[in-house]
């Protein structure tokens, strides 16, 4: 396997795993179609832009 930055990426996130899993954690696979959006959240409320208070 090459040394690149992704393929180091990859063996990070593997100890990463090992070590949650080692410790007890669990890993659970989602349904597909699932995720972890909840509709009924409310909506953030965006405004536009206010125009910066002159300093005079």
């Amino acid at each position: 396997m090459p040394d690149t930055p992704a393929s180091r990426a990859q063996s990070v996130l593997n100890e990463q795993i090992e070590t949650f899993l080692s410790k007890g954690g669990e890993i659970t696979a989602v349904p597909s179609g699932k995720s972890g959006w909840n509709a009924d959240r409310k909506k953030s409320q965006w405004t536009t832009a206010q125009d910066k208070k002159s300093g005079k």
